[in-house]
């Protein structure tokens, strides 16, 4: 493996703070399910985001039986960027909502408004990836990335 070049970091990084959606699948019993959650950025990039979601979802006892999950980002308003990935795990913290609320309140200022009381039913989950592939205008890359959010590219 060869170091990426800044420009492939950069990218990456890009894509996923200009997005902030992203459609999960999981998986259980050979029973696939997707959705469309909001994730957030941590204020470092590294190799794992953060995802909001209701307490008592189908989704989250989709999750605690297998946490192999995969995702696709929605593509950038500007140049189309996705990120996606099918080796990633999600885990749920011990983070409390209000752990991430400035996160919430500077990537997506209309989240507090779309939950609205419903806000304190919601858990904090971290989605790890150890690989990903990304494109848009610019092309098409594919990259491992470790915890400390150092971008490799595959050979």
């Amino acid at each position: 493996m060869t170091t990426a070049t800044a420009t492939q970091s950069e990218l990456l990084e890009k894509y996923l703070r200009d997005s902030h959606v992203l459609n999960l699948a999981t998986c259980v019993n050979n029973r696939p399910s997707n959705r469309d959650v909001f994730y957030l950025m941590p204020d470092e990039f590294t190799n794992y985001i953060y995802i909001t979601t209701p307490r008592n979802s189908n989704k989250m006892a989709e999750i605690e039986a297998n946490p192999y999950v995969s995702f696709t980002t929605v593509p950038t308003d500007d140049d189309n960027g996705v990120v996606t990935s099918n080796k990633a795990q999600i885990h749920l913290t011990d983070k409390a909502i209000d752990d991430v609320l400035p996160l919430l309140d500077n990537q997506i200022p209309e989240w507090t408004e779309v939950v609205g009381g419903a806000k304190e039913t919601f858990v904090v989950w971290k989605l790890e990836f150890e690989s990903v592939k990304f494109f848009g205008n610019q092309g098409i890359n594919s990259v491992l990335i470790d915890d400390q959010g150092v971008v490799t590219e595959e050979v």
